[in-house]
């Protein structure tokens, strides 16, 4: 049986909530609110998300650094309102790498970046 994603909504903006409604229809995913205010760092971590998505404003602006390097994988989703910008973060934490081993890292992040480069080509022509 296929585990369900835990993602944690860290905040409670008006654009966090109609996340919530959202994802929490969706039965793949385990969905829970922490309000920053009610817990920090080591609570939210101690949730074990998966996936943390909070509102940029509403948070430090090192964050996302501090909780990456807490724990690895984590994916960290920063919703900006004002630009209407989804900013993702990973962490990985790579060790004794040899220059092979460092370029497919660049090649992988490469390919990654085209990836979303023709995504956002193909989005922008389907505008009028």
């Amino acid at each position: 049986m296929k585990t369900k994603l835990r993602v944690i909504l860290y905040g409670n903006t008006i654009i966090l909530a109609g996340i919530h409604l959202s994802l929490a229809a969706n039965p793949s995913l385990e969905v829970q609110v922490l309000d920053p205010t009610q817990g920090g760092e080591s609570d939210l971590l101690a949730l074990r998300p998966d996936v943390i998505i909070f509102d940029t404003h509403s948070i430090q602006p090192e964050f996302h650094f501090n909780l990456i390097q807490r724990r690895c994988g984590l994916q960290l989703i920063g919703i900006d309102p004002d630009k209407a910008q989804v900013l993702v973060w990973s962490g990985q934490q790579l060790s004794e790498l040899s220059s092979q081993e460092l370029l497919a890292v660049i090649q992988q992040n490469r390919l990654f970046q085209s990836t979303q480069e023709h995504q956002m080509f193909n989005r922008n022509r389907r505008m009028p």
